[in-house]
């Protein structure tokens, strides 16, 4: 014969373990939020570059590779400075870790044919999306 159960007795049950559950989820949430935010802080070193102003642009996307033109022509790859005879090897290095992707951050005073001879080593070296990064302006209302 089946005993009946008394309501309290249930009722307590179901509480006790929603009131275990509750420190759980608040953990999980805590560290969900922690790792986004770290996940996200990465130092780059703008070696001092003035970023050309863009009136309309896309936001930037994360690219494993980036590349550093001043205006005094020196060239940095990852924070990393490089002469412009070793960029094609040192772009081939790093071709081989991370897909063919690179993020191209150019001073505003570079010329074009500065810009334009990294641009030809970068295709010569196999790369098939060139991002090159601008500052944008807020259209005035």
């Amino acid at each position: 014969m089946a005993r009946p159960m008394n309501l309290c007795q249930l009722s307590k049950r179901k509480a006790s373990t929603d009131d275990n559950l509750i420190p759980l989820i608040n953990i999980v949430f805590l560290l969900l939020i922690f790792f986004m935010i770290a996940g996200k802080i990465e130092v780059i070193h703008d070696a001092g570059l003035a970023l050309p102003i863009s009136a309309k642009a896309k936001p930037a996307s994360d690219q494993p590779i980036t590349l550093q033109l001043s205006k005094d022509k020196s060239i940095r790859v990852n924070n990393t400075l490089v002469s412009l005879e070793v960029l094609p090897s040192a772009l081939a290095d790093l071709l081989l870790q991370y897909p063919a992707k690179i993020a191209v951050r150019a001073d505003k005073q570079t010329t074009y044919q500065d810009l334009d001879q990294v641009l030809n080593i970068l295709r010569a070296a196999g790369f098939s999306t060139i991002n090159l990064f601008t500052l944008t302006v807020e259209p005035s209302a």
